[in-house]
C-alpha cells in the first residue's frame, strides 16, 4: 500500500485519503496517531488541520456518514475472499472463518478510510490556501487562524 501511495500525485484526492492527509491542505494529518492499530486512538481525530487550520469536526455527527464509505469497501473484500468458493467449494467454512478473521483485523484501517473518504467529498484541495507554521506557538498564529 505504500510503495503505490507513494506515487499518488499530490493534489488528488486519493492522496488525501490513502495518506490520511486534510483534504484541504494535502499536509496535516487526518489523525492523532498514523497507525491504525493503536486501537485507543485509531479515530481520535485533532479538531483542525495544524497547517491550514481546515476544522475536522464539520457539524455534530459529521463522521456517522462515514459508514456508507466504509461499508462498501467491507463488502468488497469479503466478496473477493468469498469468491474463493467456487474453486475450493470443501472449504467453506476455512474460507467463511478467513473472511471473519480478515474483516475484523482490516476494521481499524477501513474505519479511517471510510472517514478520510468522507471528509473528501465535502471539502476540496486549495493550493493556495494560507499555511500557519505548526511549529509555532498559539500565541504567534494571528487572529483569523484561531
Amino acid at each position: 500500500m505504500t510503495v503505490f501511495a507513494n506515487r499518488i500525485k499530490k493534489g488528488t484526492r486519493l492522496y488525501s485519503v490513502l495518506k490520511a492527509k486534510c483534504p484541504r491542505c494535502h499536509e496535516g494529518n487526518l489523525f492523532v496517531v498514523s497507525n491504525p492499530w493503536n486501537l485507543k486512538k485509531t479515530l481520535q481525530m485533532p479538531p483542525a488541520c495544524m497547517v491550514c487550520k481546515q476544522d475536522f469536526r464539520i457539524e455534530y455527527g459529521f463522521y456517522s456518514g462515514a459508514l456508507w464509505t466504509s461499508y462498501p469497501i467491507v463488502v468488497f473484500i469479503d466478496l473477493l475472499i468469498l469468491s474463493t468458493i467456487f474453486w475450493f467449494p470443501q472449504y467453506i467454512a476455512a474460507i467463511c472463518a478467513t473472511m471473519l478473521i480478515v474483516s475484523l483485523l482490516l476494521q481499524p484501517w477501513i474505519m479511517r478510510l471510510g472517514r478520510a473518504i468522507w471528509i473528501n467529498i465535502f471539502v476540496r484541495y486549495d493550493p493556495n490556501v494560507p499555511k500557519v507554521d505548526p511549529m509555532k506557538s498559539k500565541s504567534d498564529l494571528p487572529r483569523s487562524a484561531e
